[in-house]
């Protein structure tokens, strides 16, 4: 099958149509290749989101690594991202792109909320007051580009609040370089169970969503485009996770 081209009246249409407005605060998790091949490189997503939110808006991707598990070391300027997609490391690189302290769960910003978001520091990257605390008090959106929701990363915030069993805390000690000086720093992650080894399957959020009439989609080429409020999927997903706290596992155990 030919890979369709996609052009920036294509993609401002369809963010148009999914209410991306002036102000607007989006965290953005991207499989851009299912969208189509851009006229204009990864520059065609940024120019049109930026675009599209404005000087007030602010424009946040993962730029998750766990490099810092292995190697102990982290460098927010220099280390890369992993598994976050072409368009979240573009962002990542942009010159006035910030990113925040945490090892292994960073994001990276641009736009009005940037330097703030980036000042957040907590143990964990979903603690209270922390850059994903931060953004669901600020009324962010989730916009997934291609991606589907299996990639929301606000899961993790709920699970944390939740306690749910399938993971347990870890704490990971090793060096920052912050303003150029290395740094002793610990961080914690709630890492899954490897002796359960949960297969998370997030459908049952969009399926609450969908619902609730709190999910939009629109589809573009081979791929789609969705947005729902931070706060619906926070909410969606608690209600979920205090039913069943494994109703996100797919190979729950037959004990639980």
């Amino acid at each position: 099958m030919a890979l369709a081209t996609l052009n920036r009246q294509q993609l401002d249409g369809a963010l148009h149509a999914l209410g991306v407005q002036a102000g607007d605060g989006l965290l953005v998790h991207s499989a851009v290749q299912f969208l189509g091949k851009p006229d204009s490189g990864m520059t065609l997503y940024l120019d049109s989101l930026q675009t599209l939110i404005g000087t007030h808006g602010t424009l946040v991707v993962p730029a998750f690594s766990f490099e810092f598990a292995k190697t102990g070391q982290y460098d927010p300027a220099t280390t890369p991202s992993q598994g976050m997609g072409v368009f979240s490391e573009f962002v990542r690189q942009q010159p006035g792109a910030r990113r925040t302290l945490h090892p292994m769960q960073s994001v990276a910003a641009l736009g009005a909320a940037a330097e703030a978001l980036a000042g957040r520091d907590t143990p964990s990257a979903f603690d209270d007051g922390s850059v994903f605390d931060h953004m669901l008090q600020a009324d962010f959106k989730l916009l997934l580009l291609g991606a589907d929701i299996q990639a929301a990363s606000m899961v993790h915030y709920s699970e944390q609040r939740a306690a749910v069993p399938y993971r347990y805390w870890k704490e990971f000690p090793g060096q920052l370089n912050v303003g150029d000086e290395w740094q002793p720093r610990s961080y914690r992650m709630f890492v899954r169970d490897m002796d359960i080894n949960p297969q998370l399957r997030l459908a049952p959020i969009q399926a609450a969503l969908q619902a609730s009439a709190d999910w939009q989609s629109v589809q573009l080429n081979h791929g789609s485009i969705a947005v729902c409020r931070l706060q619906d999927f926070v909410t969606a997903t608690d209600a979920l996770l205090r039913v069943d706290p494994w109703a996100l596992v797919a190979n729950r155990p037959e004990t639980a």
